[in-house]
């Protein structure tokens, strides 16, 4: 096994494959068009994507991201491939991915979201310097596809912990996030990412978002989201401040006491 293969990538990229896998090589397209390098800002990553839903062979799906791995075969960036036809759901498909990923980091990327060139190595300086001591870093993002408009308005920078009881303050296929914390759990409300975000919050986890549109986030009727008409903000809201408001208000103090808190 060479140096290079053998040494662990500082971020694994992971991509479930279900809905939307038509759209998987535009997505790959912009995984392979990323700048690695910039000054002393330097980026290792693996790419990891897991069919899940598709049988036993992985379908259709299965043949185009093999294709698309072949065609890189001998890059600077490993792209790996996975079946997973016995795991149902994308919370499962997700965590299989992580036990298989050897990144310090792991980046989340859907298959139908596509990413700017500079968007892992701006992260990467970022979490090296005014981001240092975050476990969750994000960006903005553009939406494209069905309608085209800029992003949700967001908190930049330090994200502040009334902005998650206002709402999701990051982009999924915009996150990166210490691979010792990624752990999706299902929930009655179908917001798993939202879900995950408030547990880290709840546990002390600092969240940045980087000020600047590096993902491109797909609007169409077949993907996970849109779909399958199951989210329940307000229900998650209701649920987890109810259940934590003493957990909260300590937290709260000591964001208040934070030098990462923002007024």
């Amino acid at each position: 096994m060479s140096t290079r293969e053998s040494a662990n990538p500082w971020v694994s990229i992971l991509t479930p494959v279900a809905n939307g896998w038509e759209y998987l090589e535009q997505c790959a397209e912009s995984v392979f068009s990323q700048i690695l390098r910039v000054g002393d800002v330097c980026v290792t990553c693996e790419w990891l994507v897991g069919i899940n839903g598709h049988g036993e062979t992985g379908g259709e799906a299965m043949k185009t991201a093999l294709r698309l791995q072949r065609s890189k075969d001998g890059g600077e960036l490993q792209m790996r491939v996975v079946n997973l036809p016995g795991v149902k759901g994308k919370v499962a498909a997700m965590n299989e991915l992580v036990a298989l990923s050897r990144g310090e980091w792991v980046a989340i990327l859907d298959c139908d979201d596509t990413w700017e060139p500079y968007k892992l190595v701006a992260q990467k300086g970022a979490i090296e310097s005014q981001a240092k001591g975050a476990g969750v870093v994000g960006t903005l993002c553009w939406y494209f596809g069905e309608w085209v408009s800029a992003g949700p308005d967001l908190p930049l920078e330090w994200v502040p912990h009334a902005a998650f009881k206002e709402g999701n303050p990051i982009i999924n296929s915009s996150a990166i996030l210490k691979r010792d914390y990624a752990l999706w759990s299902d929930t009655w409300w179908g917001l798993d990412d939202y879900d995950m975000w408030l547990r880290l919050n709840k546990g002390g986890v600092k969240f940045y978002n980087v000020p600047l549109r590096l993902v491109n986030h797909r609007i169409h009727g077949a993907s996970a989201f849109n779909a399958s008409g199951k989210q329940d903000i307000k229900g998650l809201q209701r649920s987890y401040f109810k259940e934590s408001e003493a957990d909260n208000t300590e937290w709260e103090e000591k964001q208040q006491s934070s030098p990462h808190t923002i007024q």
